[in-house]
């Protein structure tokens, strides 16, 4: 089966239940450039990932070929998804793939998806309808069949709004013909590059003059080209949130990618993953398996994440740990977040230091440890050295299991790394995995474009911010309190951010 999916408007928020559904579920997924990015985390880990997409001016991939790729695809394996930017079927050739579905007799599902063509206007305030000035819309292609580009013989002036996909390289020329045929030269246009994307522009002015417009500012594809009165409208609430229209970047797993995204968005900022980070069990993982056979042995479990707890309590599950074990040992956690997070599992903390960072948890246990109790502390490969420090220095009996390690991906994104507002780090193993894809070598040259720039660094806890630190890059967001909840607070009051 093969589910044609529309992505949405380059918003993973946007994306319909539906189409989120069956990425969690496909064994492989034929995707595309545009309006897929941050997506591609929902599906399985094993999920075979093949890219097809298409760069404006150089065409990777040839429609003949995708359709190729996509049967050849299907023949392989029981769930394919092909998602594709916005709707499938609003010049999204979804159709030809369809077609030649049907010649193969491969059976396929329709999700429909969020078409770009009124979604990104509306997010800008510009409505596609408006009973006082436009009961109907209109949406053209910039482009025509292949060999036939620069034809514009279906374009003509026409009453309500008309909306232009792929045509911001003919923007000229579609002026001009409207203007010809009797369109009002005074009539609102507005241009949108890189809709729902952190390097979004917008550009207003009039059939007159939108292409003179464009070109000052630079504006490059993707783009749509608002035709109307209604390109005037400007429908934005002035009251929407501490962070309103603020442009973060966020740098992380996919669960904590997920817990700042809502709560950003309440705060009205917009939301872009910056570096995907995913969660890999060490070869200690085993070691901890060992140790759960005798967990009565210790009298503590401390945990500095919430990717230790998760992975804790798997293999407590895989490995069918009765939980009764647990009785006589008492919970360490680092902050707000891992309690939450050790609540899920039914267990309540003992401890919680004031300051939510490592040393100051290693500093509560060596105060509240008896002599003769043992600790188990499980954590990432890249855990704080100043925590173990502590420990050894005040002779805490202790087990450390390294039994993850995280890793790091640049997302499409990451080219907009100076267009954010905000950019933010929330662990040590984000800066690592941050300055892996930039290289240590650039992190000195890149802060001095970013101080040039408005954008400005988050960190969740001073020892996030010395990790940045250590490669010239200064922090310039840091909560008192160690979870996001603070940061995004911290975040919110900066007044120029």
């Amino acid at each position: 089966m093969v589910y044609l999916v529309g992505a949405g408007p380059g918003d993973p928020g946007l994306m319909t239940c539906r189409g989120a559904e069956v990425l969690r579920e496909c064994e492989a997924v034929v995707y595309d450039r545009l309006g897929t990015s941050g997506l591609l985390e929902l599906v399985p880990e094993d999920c075979e990932k093949i890219y097809v997409g298409k760069k404006p001016g150089s065409h990777s991939k040839k429609q003949e070929e995708i359709n190729e790729i996509l049967i050849d695809t299907a023949k392989r394996f029981d769930r394919v998804v092909r998602l594709k930017g916005g709707d499938p079927f609003v010049f999204g050739r979804g159709g030809e793939e369809v077609l030649a579905l049907q010649k193969e007799n491969i059976p396929f599902q329709l999700v429909p998806g969020v078409t770009s063509a009124v979604a990104v206007p509306e997010l800008l305030g510009i409505p596609v309808t408006h009973r006082e000035t436009s009961r109907s819309f209109h949406v053209f292609t910039g482009h025509t069949k292949a060999g036939d580009e620069t034809s514009l013989a279906h374009i003509h002036p026409q009453e309500g709004t008309s909306l232009f996909l792929m045509g911001i390289s003919h923007l000229a020329e579609i002026t001009d013909k409207l203007i010809r045929e009797g369109k009002d030269p005074q009539t609102p246009v507005a241009v949108i590059a890189n809709g729902c994307m952190p390097g979004e522009q917008i550009v207003r002015g009039t059939l007159a003059t939108i292409a003179g417009d464009v070109a000052e500012a630079g504006i490059r594809p993707p783009a749509i080209i608002v035709v109307g009165e209604t390109a005037g409208y400007d429908f934005i609430s002035s009251d929407r949130g501490a962070l309103a229209d603020k442009k973060v970047g966020i740098i992380g797993t996919f669960a904590l990618q997920e817990r700042m995204r809502r709560r950003l968005l309440e705060k009205g900022a917009r939301v872009y993953t910056v570096c995907e980070m995913k969660v890999e069990e060490t070869a200690e993982i085993r070691e901890l398996d060992k140790e759960l056979e005798n967990i009565s042995k210790y009298s503590w479990i401390a945990f500095t994440s919430q990717n230790s707890i998760r992975l804790f309590f798997t293999h407590v599950f895989r490995e069918k740990i009765d939980l009764r074990q647990f009785a006589g040992i008492r919970f360490a956690v680092v902050g707000s977040g891992t309690r939450d997070a050790l609540r899920e599992y039914g267990f309540e903390a003992d401890l919680i230091p004031e300051r939510y960072t490592t040393e100051a948890l290693a500093e509560s246990l060596v105060k509240t440890m008896k002599p003769g109790e043992k600790l188990l502390l499980p954590r990432a490969l890249q855990g704080s050295v100043r925590m173990v420090q502590v420990l050894e220095e005040n002779g805490i009996d202790k087990t450390i299991l390294p039994i993850y390690d995280v890793q790091g991906k640049k997302t499409e994104n990451w080219k907009y790394l100076l267009d954010f507002d905000v950019l933010t780090f929330a662990s040590a193993s984000g800066v690592e995995a941050f300055i892996k894809e930039l290289g240590a070598e650039n992190a000195a040259k890149w802060e001095q474009e970013r101080r040039k720039k408005p954008t400005k660094i988050g960190a969740i806890g001073a020892v996030t911010a010395e990790r940045l630190e250590k490669y010239g890059i200064h922090a310039d967001i840091i909560p008192k309190q160690c979870d996001i909840e603070h940061l995004i607070e911290e975040m919110a009051k900066e007044r120029e951010v």
